[in-house]
């Protein structure tokens, strides 16, 4: 059995409940009941209602930064439905706790590949954690099943007590953003307008990807106008409205204008696709 097999000290925590209402901390204080030793690392509970794409990719940005680890995760617009409680089990040793919709996919792969997946037995989660049975809410399995598999998981309890294997081909994977190779540059979808109003895109930053620093932005399918951008390191570069492309800080390919929203510049949201073309092209 690979995976953490020993009492760990940690279990990070990723969902799409927000702050209020109590649901992120009704998980943790069954967490905290469980394994009073282990210390929650809330990644985020800011994740859109339902977006399971977005989760799985801020869980497989974070995650890795960390030591191995439990991952509790969270976006479960299925709950009380047919599809798998589940724990993966990845190269690097970690454990990661949530519904099988694709969430967990991308982040046990960050996390030197996806090696074992294990579905849990809600009943055997409750006999091991003494919670009474009979008792799992049909919408609220985070708080009734996830949160007491990472804590029984944290004190060493093993998989076998809590599982049953699953032949990880038949995990459900997430849809990948789309990115496509032009001539004269490439086509990406928009994964992340972040605070400040920089636009993300799925394309990983390669100079190749660029035959001129100067190039020509364009929105697909929008009927919008184009924006000339270039190259740049960090967003300093940039004069006051003039649109820069760089490489972020997990590695992919950006829009940003300096001190103000390249988003609403070229008004464009996530799932929108972007091209990115040399200049004159």
């Amino acid at each position: 059995m690979t995976g953490l097999a020993k009492p760990c000290n940690l279990i990070t925590f990723l969902s799409d409940f927000g702050l209020s209402g109590g649901y992120a901390a009704a998980c943790e204080a069954t967490i905290a009941a469980l394994a009073p030793h282990v210390r929650v690392l809330h990644l985020s509970h800011e994740i859109e209602p339902g977006d399971i794409r977005w989760g799985s990719m801020v869980l497989a940005r974070v995650a890795q930064l960390g030591p191995s680890c439990i991952h509790l995760a969270v976006v479960d617009p299925g709950v009380g439905t047919d599809r798998h409680p589940l724990i993966a089990v990845s190269g690097r040793g970690d454990l990661l706790v949530g519904p099988d919709n694709g969430l967990l996919v991308p982040a046990a792969n960050a996390l030197e590949g996806l090696k074992e997946a294990w579905v849990l037995d809600p009943d055997q989660v409750r006999a091991f954690a003494k919670l009474p049975g009979g008792r799992i809410s049909p919408t609220f399995h985070a708080r009734d099943i996830f949160a007491p598999a990472a804590a029984l998981l944290a004190t060493g309890t093993g998989l076998s007590d809590l599982a049953h294997p699953l032949d990880v081909s038949r995990l459900v994977r997430p849809l990948e953003p789309a990115v496509e190779t032009l001539g004269e540059g490439f086509a990406a979808e928009v994964v992340e307008v972040d605070p400040f109003g920089n636009v993300g895109l799925a394309a990983l930053f390669d100079e190749g990807l660029f035959p001129s620093p100067s190039v020509r932005v364009e929105i697909e399918g929008g009927g919008l106008p184009e924006w000339d951008a270039r190259l740049v390191r960090t967003f300093g570069q940039l004069p006051s409205g003039e649109l820069g492309v760089y490489r972020d800080s997990w590695g992919h390919v950006a829009l940003a204008l300096n001190g103000a929203s390249a988003a609403e510049l070229l008004s464009v949201t996530r799932g929108m696709m972007v091209r990115v073309v040399a200049r004159g092209v």
